[in-house]
């Protein structure tokens, strides 16, 4: 029988040694839990150096496992993994143990956080494309004495289905707007530590699910600081899993964690308001009808139109094609690009007094490189040959002016068919006839759009708007605009409003 790596076995007991102090640690404070005063405090500092034996653990475990098969014949093999098995269930056991103790520490700092003075606040900011969302209430933040609003950048995952990067083109964007912030492009623990010595009293961040978002930043690290929510698109949707027609709301956008454990959802329309109420897993008044800060913010967009290709032969038709990431390739989704873009492509070349700018969702980057070989699709050469047309250009980022510069739109996606209405011109919506159902109020966004089902009754309906055609949907566009604007005031100014209420009266 081949013998023990003298090492291995070394390693395994010190792994086993520092499970077993852990544990002893852990149970010692659970004991000791008071939700006031200084024990919370140590808890806070103690709960840094567990991040790291989170971390450390499952990479020593698993290194055991790699050096101990090598050195262990076959024979033993059950007993090594009884050992291992038995090391996760400690080491799973701590974590599960460690939770309450967080959470008790997280809500004790936040009711010790605020003592006076600027109510501090932290925007976490993974994707330029969705600022629009949260920027007026960070530019009134500034403005207002009673806030001190601060940014930082981080990496994402896209969809939760790539490595986490990007940091760099968020940190890049916020300097073109002038916006100071910190760069966490690093560990997400301790990203996490960096953002507890901030000491905020109200979190935001970009999205609800937490897969996309670094470990250390996900929601039961963060409930330290009350989480604001601001939805960074509007929810258009009906419940995918539903077979009653009548049951709209589903978890995913109205009942997550993250909705559950969040201190204010400031809602865009009444109608949101009620899908996340309809769950009863939350008080209904942190639910606040505001409107939403991204339409305003758009709004000021208006006059300041900017376009971005050049009219040397002066003013063309100015179309936005904006598709959609979720590519109908297994029965369901919104988006065609796969199926139109050769004859967008052809089109482009036939008609120069067209002109065509491609605003893609920002998903769709890392969905079309990924699509299986048979769809055929070379997407970075889709967009070297686009963009070589003299009439046709690539945008990301933000959009108003780009909007308020164009004429009309093309686009197959959810977001647009409500924002592109606040500029009264054409939308043309293509449907990929295997979408999920809208709700009520994507209902009244496609009633506002001209809906169409293939490439040539699109191409149609936008030579149609070319050549004067007056908008036939302009009854069912009020309609939807007066249920997207519910409240007279500026949304930023009901949500900082209500914040301030919020964390003085905690105080009284």
């Amino acid at each position: 029988m081949t013998e023990t790596n003298p090492s291995t076995a070394a390693g395994s007991t010190a792994s086993a040694a520092q499970v077993a102090k852990l544990e002893q640690q852990v149970a010692a404070l659970s004991e000791r839990i008071d939700v006031q005063g200084a024990v919370q405090l140590e808890i806070a500092k103690l709960l840094q150096s567990f991040h790291a034996a989170q971390t450390e653990l499952p990479q020593q475990i698993a290194e055991i496992l790699r050096e101990a098969i090598m050195g262990i014949a076959t024979e033993t093999a059950p007993m090594l993994h009884e050992t291992v098995n038995n090391l996760e269930m400690r080491l799973n056991n701590i974590l599960a143990n460690m939770h309450p103790l967080k959470q008790v520490t997280n809500l004790t700092l936040r009711r010790m956080s605020y003592e006076g003075g600027k109510i501090r606040c932290v925007f976490i900011v993974q994707s330029i494309a969705m600022w629009d969302a949260l920027a007026d209430i960070y530019w009134a933040m500034t403005k207002d004495e009673r806030f001190h609003p601060m940014v930082v950048s981080i990496d994402q995952s896209h969809l939760a289905r790539a490595e986490f990067t990007g940091e760099e083109d968020v940190h890049k964007g916020l300097m073109e707007m002038n916006i100071p912030h910190l760069r966490l492009n690093l560990n997400s623990l301790d990203a996490l530590d960096i953002l507890r010595n901030l000491s905020p009293d109200v979190i935001f961040r970009q999205q609800q699910w937490d897969a996309p978002v670094p470990p250390g930043l996900r929601t039961p690290e963060i409930t330290f600081a009350r989480i604001c929510v601001v939805p960074y698109g509007m929810g258009v949707l009906a419940n995918p899993r539903a077979t009653d027609e009548t049951d709209e709301a589903y978890d995913n956008n109205y009942d997550q964690v993250y909705h559950r454990l969040a201190w204010r959802i400031f809602c865009e329309t009444e109608q949101t308001r009620c899908y996340y109420t309809s769950f009863d897993h939350s008080d209904p008044d942190k639910f606040i009808l505001t409107g939403y800060p991204k339409l305003d913010k758009l709004m000021e967009a208006k006059g300041k139109g900017s376009w971005p290709i050049p009219e040397p032969n002066g003013r063309s038709f100015r179309i936005i094609w904006a598709p959609h990431h979720s590519l109908v390739i297994q029965h369901q989704g919104f988006g065609v690009f796969h199926r139109i873009y050769r004859q967008m492509l052809d089109w482009a070349r036939m008609r120069p007094d067209i002109q065509i700018v491609f605003k893609p969702h920002p998903a769709l980057d890392h969905t079309a490189r990924h699509l299986p070989p048979e769809v055929g699709l070379d997407y970075d050469d889709f967009l070297r040959t686009w963009s070589a047309l003299p009439n046709c250009a690539v945008y990301t980022g933000n959009y108003g002016e780009l909007f308020d510069a164009s004429d009309l739109m093309i686009t197959d996606g959810v977001s647009f068919l409500t924002e592109y209405h606040l500029f009264e011109k054409p939308l043309i919506f293509l449907d990929s006839g295997a979408r999920p159902r809208f709700n009520a109020l994507g209902r009244l966004a496609e009633a506002a759009a001209d809906r169409v089902d293939t490439f040539e009754e699109m191409r149609e309906a936008a030579l149609g708007y070319k050549n004067g055609k007056a908008f036939p949907f302009e009854k069912e566009r009020q309609e939807l605009l007066r249920v997207l604007r519910p409240r007279s005031e500026p949304a930023s100014e009901i949500i900082l409003n209500s914040i301030a209420e919020g964390i003085y009266s905690s105080r009284i």
